[in-house]
């Protein structure tokens, strides 16, 4: 393995990079990142191998989750990046001969931390935005899986990119404190909550704004008219894809009583029904694997009731239900397990469901499935998490380029996908200037004051107030009036 590069010198050759690409406007980035959809359609089956050689999953699974989403992903940024990161005019009825300009201005150097588990797909997230946007970008991977970052990076570099606008930084944990300790301007963070936090506190020394994707609990609520067979395919896929190693994978199942035990039976015989050589990812290394057996055993030794849990070969896994009374006092319903296990239990109305969901400290996704769709759209509203599928997986909304993503509570901040990840990527600046003259009188609310500014100011107040357009017209009208008289009558400061 290489020597891990030195933070400072590649923060300070980002920093130096970045100030001629951020000077370019937007729709100059724009065309030079233009062929990258094409680029990537044209690798995409060295790609798919190299994700599933170097992460484990199904071929398949890179295809679907990772490549043609991030083509879909880089279409919609390009095509959106103009309209969303240039200027746009303010204007304001109490300063009327003022004109302001909203900019979105670069960071500068973004430091991207991104994971392993969709190891192609969230570091392009991170990275495509911030370059739109003027910043120039370090990528430090999850030193398990390097060699799909390099080949990120290079098809990014391959749209004639210049040189150090984006670079690749290998190495584990000790890199990316000393990434951040070399003060880049922006932190970008996927991963673990602990971790998440260690990256926060960090930045928070100098301090560096940081965006953080965090882990999940996610639920998925079957309300009683749902359709049992649909409802239990999806959450056999959805618990289980990628080995469930996804902060969006279904780790908790909420179902109505009335569905509860054919729900179970159903769900238990697809998951022992899956081909987990061809389908079934493996852990990424044994220490993940040892995450899910405590998780199990804690539940066995809880009572509770467990179909599956056994290691397999090759860092394999049975995918796993546990069930009983209790189970939301359990471990695998109150942390993340991160793998093919499910926590399922009843609930009897609404009420509960949305409660049961909300206790948790975590708020990335959720799913709901009902055949009452307006039913299932106002629940959706009662819980805490930044996305919700109605019948469908919520994982697959991370595939929707134009749909924003991000959690609440211990998931973290920030957003990634849709416009708000260009927005996201940028600081805004107003620009304010005269309409008019370059220089006009002396303002009448600068020194002295007097009671007639007072009188002014009240006009003023009623007339922003007011929600009827013609006491708003008198009050801007009585304002301007004072405001007039004023000019000349003494001097001012």
């Amino acid at each position: 393995m290489e020597p891990a590069p030195d933070a400072r010198v590649l923060v300070d050759r980002a920093r130096a990079a970045q100030s001629s690409w951020g000077s370019r406007g937007v729709a100059e980035r724009v065309a030079t990142l233009e062929q990258l959809p094409q680029l990537l359609l044209g690798g995409i089956d060295c790609l798919a191998d190299a994700i599933a050689a170097e992460n484990g999953k199904p071929r398949a699974e890179a295809l679907a989750h990772e490549l043609v989403p991030a083509i879909a992903l880089a279409r919609h940024h390009l095509g959106a990046a103009v309209a969303a990161l240039g200027p746009s005019r303010i204007t304001s009825p109490t300063a009327p001969y003022r004109s302001a300009v909203r900019m979105h201005r670069p960071y500068g150097v973004v430091l991207a931390i991104a994971p392993w588990n969709l190891p192609f797909l969230i570091p392009f997230s991170q990275v495509l935005p911030a370059l739109l946007a003027g910043n120039a970008v370090i990528l430090k991977p999850s030193e398990l899986t390097p060699r799909v970052a390099a080949l990120l990076v290079e098809v990014i570099a391959a749209c004639d990119l210049p040189a150090d606008v984006l670079q690749l930084a290998v190495g584990d944990g000790a890199l990316g404190a000393e990434l951040v300790a070399a003060q880049p301007d922006r932190v970008l963070f996927t991963g673990s909550v602990g971790t998440g936090r260690t990256v926060m506190a960090a930045a928070a020394r100098f301090p560096i704004p940081v965006g953080l994707e965090l882990g999940g609990v996610d639920a998925a609520i079957v309300l009683e008219d749902a359709d049992l067979e649909f409802t239990t395919s999806a959450v056999a896929w959805g618990a289980t894809f990628n080995g469930g190693q996804a902060c969006c994978s279904i780790e908790r199942v909420l179902v109505h009583e009335d569905l509860h035990d054919a729900f179970l039976v159903r769900l238990r015989d697809k998951l022992q029904r899956i081909d987990i050589r061809r389908d079934l990812a493996p852990a990424i290394d044994e220490r993940q694997r040892g995450t899910w057996q405590r998780h199990v055993e804690a539940a066995r030794a809880d009572g509770l009731t467990v179909s599956g849990g056994e290691p397999l070969p090759d860092r394999r896994y049975a995918p796993t239900v546990i069930s009983g009374d209790g189970i939301t006092n359990a471990t695998v319903w109150q942390e993340e397990t991160f793998g093919p296990v499910v926590a399922v239990t009843g609930f009897g109305g609404d009420d509960q469901a949305v409660a049961l969901h909300n206790d948790t400290e975590y708020g990335l996704t959720a799913s709901i499935f009902s055949a009452d769709v307006a039913r299932a759209r106002a629940l959706a509203q009662r819980l805490n998490a930044g996305s919700v599928a109605v019948n469908d997986v919520a994982a697959t909304m991370y595939s929707t380029p134009e749909l924003p993503w991000g959690g609440i509570g211990r998931s973290g901040f920030g957003r990634s996908h849709g416009v708000d990840a260009l927005l996201d990527a940028a600081w805004v600046q107003v620009i304010d200037a005269p309409r008019g003259p370059a220089f006009g009188p002396k303002r009448p609310w600068w020194y002295p004051y007097g009671p007639e500014l007072e009188d002014a100011m009240r006009a003023l107040g009623a007339a922003v107030a007011t929600a009827r357009p013609a006491t708003r017209l008198r009050g801007y009208a009585r304002a301007g009036h004072l405001l007039l008289s004023m000019l000349g009558r003494q001097p001012k400061l």
